[in-house]
């Protein structure tokens, strides 16, 4: 049986927007680059089509080995999950699975070839998957609206714009991207530079924070008390108390991302069906694409030991809830998804029936 190594990646403008996926199979000393385009998506669902893509390439059954640097996919069959789903008709828990059509796609092609998936770290010195990322961005990049001359001028409506500015908005709102250059990339997030058509012709520029995404949970004990993490933040400058929370990795669902960060920070040790969902919210959506997925969790009280990330020095306490409710409340708290997340878990039945104090007589 032929044995093919596959490296994908898949990229993302806005997340949803334009996306890219890319694929190189390498048979022996032979390689095929696959690409492709679609107009309004997710860097996950670009994640998923581009190893889908690769399979249905081939034309016989293979050995496949497939690098990918995204750890929701890799993760899926790595530890099994995709098959629980399957027989949970693809649920997670309470929740509905994300791109349920990629994954039994996926699950299809892996019963046709013998499939191994290795996760890859992204942006590092895998030389295949690197051209794999420079391949998905060139196809979304090919696609955006071409700058021209005319568009620069604004079709030559600048006064009519103007006279404008001063009578209510009534048309459609959106904006179409022209033009699109990262000019800086970091471990944390990137910037990126846009040129923008708003739908009365103007031209703009947008300064936009790519960020991928955190997880924050709500924890409380059987004794009422929320596990808080306080740790010096260097944006404020300050120590802030805040509830545990991190970032995603690529690809990664925000359950998973939760689970891992409650254990490394409080020594919960939990799993990403053992917490449930609250809320997501975009924490700046004026110049930043990141958007914080909110968790609530009922402890029995069973604790462990944290496991920090190198670098990341925090204290772990717990705080009874309905002290930091009132402070939340008062606008004491100056973490916002801890004051969110919060005053949304107050309303939770199961948070309710340990923190409310019985009526005195």
């Amino acid at each position: 049986m032929k044995h093919v190594d596959v490296y994908t990646d898949g990229a993302c403008s806005g997340n949803p927007g334009p996306g890219g996926y890319a694929a190189i199979l390498v048979f022996g000393k032979s390689e095929l680059e696959l690409s492709g385009f679609e107009p309004m998506t997710t860097n996950n669902r670009m994640e998923l089509t581009a190893p889908i893509k690769a399979m249905e390439a081939l034309k016989e059954k293979c050995d496949v080995t497939v690098y990918s640097d995204s750890v929701y996919l890799t993760d899926a069959f790595n530890k099994g999950w995709i098959y629980n789903w399957e027989l949970k008709n693809w649920k997670n828990g309470r929740s509905e699975v994300k791109n349920p059509d990629l994954f039994k796609r996926l699950l299809e092609l892996t019963r046709i070839h013998n499939v191994t998936w290795v996760h890859v770290k992204g942006h590092a010195d895998n030389e295949y998957n690197n051209r794999c990322d420079k391949l998905a961005v060139a196809e979304y990049k090919a696609h955006m609206a071409p700058d021209n001359d005319d568009a620069e001028a604004g079709d030559g409506n600048e006064s009519e714009i103007d006279a404008m500015r001063d009578v209510p908005y009534e048309g459609e709102l959106g904006e179409l991207v022209l033009d699109f250059d990262r000019i800086y990339s970091g471990k944390v997030f990137n910037i990126e530079k846009r040129k923008v058509q708003l739908p009365n012709g103007y031209i703009s520029d947008r300064e936009i924070v790519v960020h991928i995404g955190g997880a924050a949970v709500v924890a409380v004990n059987n004794k009422g008390e929320l596990y808080m993490v306080r740790q010096f933040r260097s944006a404020a400058g300050k120590v802030l108390l805040e509830i545990p929370a991190g970032k995603l990795e690529k690809g990664e669902d925000p359950a998973v991302t939760a689970a891992r960060e409650l254990h490394e920070e409080t020594g919960l040790s939990v799993s990403s069906s053992d917490i449930r969902y609250l809320s997501e919210f975009y924490a700046t959506p004026g110049y930043c694409t990141e958007k914080i997925y909110l968790y609530y969790y009922v402890s029995d009280g069973t604790e462990g030991n944290p496991h920090r990330d190198r670098g990341e020095l925090l204290k772990c306490e717990t705080v009874p809830f309905n002290e930091m409710l009132e402070l939340a409340r008062s606008g004491k708290i100056e973490d916002a998804k801890t004051a969110l997340g919060i005053m949304l878990a107050a309303s939770v039945p199961e948070i309710r029936a340990l923190t409310e104090r019985p009526e005195t007589v």
